[in-house]
């Protein structure tokens, strides 16, 4: 179950307005968000959904980042700080395919590249999942998915995304979210299925972690059917800054320093 009330030790004796059920009757049909035309997504933190592993600060108590009640193999939204637990069920929008450039030992953000540029530039293609750049760069495969969360659709478009040996997972996902046939024969549109994502836990010689696995739930309702349509139209709008996948966050360098 998603932990809810983190920060209000005393949230019992908090009494606060609920913004769903709540609206001061005051606020106007007519009023309008002029003055934050500005406000975009080249301007606002993107929502990422992450597992929390081991050395995750939302873990440590003696960092800022921490969450009473987070736990290791967890789902967590890295802008509302949201913990959802270890299972999450999603609609997937949109697949993106980007590599990250790095400095060497990750030393820092270089660039984001597009499969076709980063092929043009890797100077030892025929090494799987290591191309570096002729000045020794690091370039980094990204499988990239826009999602709603089936229960939170309200919360609107967040981002998970895949490296390393996750993206294992993400072309088995992939392979299965476009080979979906109907009852009616057709074959499925990859957003008209919810996908249930359950963490489970890893480990080789290099050390442990959290993964997941994916299997189908169900069709989407026609409510959600309305709300894909609607957000979809608004993709080409919401053009993503790819830089904000190489945070300097410390939990995002944990989790793609870790082997999945």
């Amino acid at each position: 179950m998603a932990a809810k009330g983190y920060g209000y030790p005393n949230r019992d004796k908090v009494k606060k307005a609920n913004p769903k059920t709540s609206t001061p009757d005051y606020f106007k049909k007519e009023d309008t968000a002029e003055g934050f035309e500005d406000i975009t997504t080249q301007t606002m933190a993107i929502p990422f959904v992450r597992i929390l592993q081991t050395l995750s600060p939302q873990l440590n108590k003696k960092k800022p980042e921490y969450v009473p009640g987070a736990q290791e193999g967890m789902f967590f939204n890295t802008v509302t700080k949201e913990i959802y637990g270890p299972k999450i069920d999603v609609i997937v929008l949109k697949f993106d395919r980007i590599f990250i450039e790095w400095l060497p030992e990750r030393g820092g953000l270089v660039n984001y590249h597009s499969p076709e540029h980063a092929e043009k530039i890797a100077e030892n293609k025929e090494v799987f999942g290591g191309w570096k750049t002729a000045s020794g760069n690091f370039l980094q495969e990204n499988y990239v998915y826009f999602i709603l969360l089936n229960d939170k659709m309200e919360e609107g478009i967040s981002i998970l995304s895949l490296a390393s040996t996750g993206i294992k997972i993400a072309r088995e996902w992939n392979r299965l979210m476009t080979t979906h046939i109907m009852e009616n024969g057709r074959r499925a549109l990859p957003y008209y299925l919810v996908w249930t994502l359950e963490t489970e836990y890893r480990e080789n010689d290099k050390g442990n972690w959290y993964t997941f696995k994916v299997r189908t739930k169900n069709y989407i309702t026609k409510t959600q059917y309305e709300k894909v349509g609607t957000e979809k139209k608004m993709l080409p709008l919401r053009q993503v800054d790819y830089a904000q996948l190489a945070s300097s966050e410390d939990s995002e360098k944990i989790e793609e320093d870790t082997p999945f």
